[in-house]
């Protein structure tokens, strides 16, 4: 087939923005990226720091998914040569749904309650519902949480489900079952507007929620009605044709097509995590771990299918990530956010905020003499996500003084973040993982020099930077083109679309000692030992 006037467009939904972007299958140009921004999300709508509370409205979606469509349909000379849409979004980021795969948001009566919205990957308010999950697994005859690392997170599906039935049971009689967002774009894409025939993605089913081959989907009704009956019929109503990113959801509906100026023969692919199709776009193989540094951190390598399951390990899918491949998936809940906590807690008394101040405390801490005495943190702003899971753990900061400068706790703090990636990595490498190369993706491995150098310092590791900014749309238009039988299989798209590196960061061997010594010190704070 000759691909030459073919196109795919791969859409990826952030923590704060959804970002599109258009791509000539044959060449690999990266024709046109948009960038729309959550309205509701950027005024502080439905979110509650102190309770660790971050929920966003379904209109904040749609609206911006119109918006980056539409732009980037506008500068193809050829918007009929568009072939494929993939998407990938955040997980686990879960909302209630009608029956007719409607949003409860988006019912009148509870536009206003944040339980009706979808429930963002960070929200960690559903502490005690994963404790609960974890005692029913614990007395369970089989590990349902061996897919997650032996832990069922507070950050997962079910867990925020409960919480948001509980916490507004007057969302029961509306509420049919429970999706992903990853799952609902697809479906509003190609105008699914019942439930059964919802098509979901292997990624998000087997990584958050509980979903496996060995037990034949989900656990059964019996275990969640240990837990709290009121998930039964959730569960019951959860669609249940699960298949790979390689495949199609369906056909993009008669509305979207004729609004968008698009074929009606567009298919649609099956939808995805961002960190994942971020690791597609990044080029990942085995051997060749893709880091994606954003508002929290993964970091996804593959290798041939295998049973070996490692405790500690955020998530472990057969023919997730690659198909065919066993896909593992290690991180850290915080990573671009520990900056900018620092960055707010820092222009807390000044109505204009520096925007230069992280940019200026990175040049002040590349002047620091580090030693063992320089205040050394743990980073855990937002809990634990690997290699021992557990989001109740807070941050610390040892060895402050009243001569700690400023640049001193900027770098405690990114050295937290370079430690907790080692830790992560190590802990993959140490069960049998093969890393030979890592790659960076993500706005950190752009926008801080200094932290991807202390990465590669305290990993002792090169650390290649890819010449794309979107490398998740980048890998939803990779699995688009595979969709639209553009090319057989994920690994020949990646060849033909993914990047060169633009920028290697190489370690510092006279630094080792000293960070040695420090990470040592951080795996004993951590309770790593």
């Amino acid at each position: 087939m000759d691909r030459q006037n073919f196109y795919t467009i791969g859409v990826d939904f952030g923590s704060d923005s959804v970002r599109a972007l258009l791509v000539n299958a044959l060449t690999g140009e990266y024709v046109h990226t948009a960038e729309a921004l959550y309205t509701r999300w950027g005024m502080g709508l439905y979110t509650d720091r102190a309770k660790a509370m971050f929920r966003q409205n379904p209109l904040d979606y749609l609206e911006g998914l119109e918006k980056v469509l539409t732009d980037v349909v506008s500068h193809c000379t050829s918007p009929e040569a568009i072939r494929g849409i993939s998407v990938d979004t955040t997980g686990s980021t879960p909302c209630l749904v009608d029956r007719h795969c409607k949003p409860l948001a988006l019912h009148e009566e509870h536009k206003d309650n944040p339980d009706a919205m979808f429930v963002l990957w960070k929200d960690h308010t559903a502490e005690s519902e994963a404790t609960e999950i974890n005692n029913a697994i614990r007395n369970s005859s089989k590990e349902y949480s061996c897919h997650s690392g032996g832990h069922y997170s507070a950050e997962c599906f079910w867990a925020k489900v409960l919480k948001t039935i509980r916490h507004s049971p007057e969302l029961k009689e509306d509420a049919c079952t429970a999706i992903e967002l990853c799952d609902w774009i697809p479906a509003v894409l190609t105008g699914v507007d019942d439930i059964t025939e919802m098509k979901s993605g292997l990624c998000a089913a087997g990584a958050k929620r509980l979903w496996a081959k060995e037990w034949e989907g989900f656990p059964p009704e019996e275990f969640f009605n240990r837990i709290d009956s009121v998930l039964v019929p959730i569960l019951r109503n959860m669609p249940t044709n699960i298949s790979g990113c390689d495949k199609a959801a369906g056909v993009i509906s008669p509305e979207w097509a004729d609004r968008l100026g698009l074929s009606r023969d567009v298919l649609i692919g099956i939808g995805n995590i961002d960190s994942h199709s971020g690791a597609v776009g990044a080029g990942i193989s085995y051997g060749t771990m893709a880091m994606n540094l954003g508002t929290s951190a993964c970091f996804m390598a593959v290798t041939p299918p295998n049973e070996h399951v490692i405790d500690g390990v955020f998530g472990q899918v057969d023919g997730s990530i690659l198909p065919g491949m066993t896909g593992y998936e290690v991180g850290m809940s915080a990573f671009g956010d520990i900056f900018a906590w620092l960055k707010r807690i820092l222009g807390w008394a000044s109505e204009c905020h520096d925007d230069n101040i992280l940019q200026r405390l990175s040049e002040e801490a590349a002047k620091l003499n580090i030693s063992p005495s320089t205040p050394i943190s743990t980073g855990y702003l937002n809990g634990r996500r690997s290699p021992a899971p557990d989001s109740s753990l807070t941050c610390t900061i040892t060895g402050l003084t009243l001569g700690t400068s400023p640049a001193e706790i900027y770098y405690a703090l990114a050295e937290s973040a370079a430690f907790g990636a080692k830790a992560a990595i190590d802990h993959l490498m140490n069960n049998g993982v093969l890393i030979e190369r890592l790659v960076a993706i993500g706005g950190i491995a752009f926008k801080s020099p200094f932290i991807m150098q202390l990465m590669a310092d305290a990993n002792m590791k090169k650390i290649e930077v890819l010449d794309c900014k979107q490398s998740c749309a980048l890998g939803a238009a990779v699995n688009a083109s595979v969709v639209a039988g553009l090319y057989p299989d994920v690994p020949t798209a990646q060849k033909a679309l993914c990047p060169q590196s633009v920028r290697t960061y190489t370690p510092c061997t006279e630094r080792h000692d000293i960070l040695e010594s420090r990470y040592q010190k951080y795996l004993e704070l951590s309770n790593l030992k």
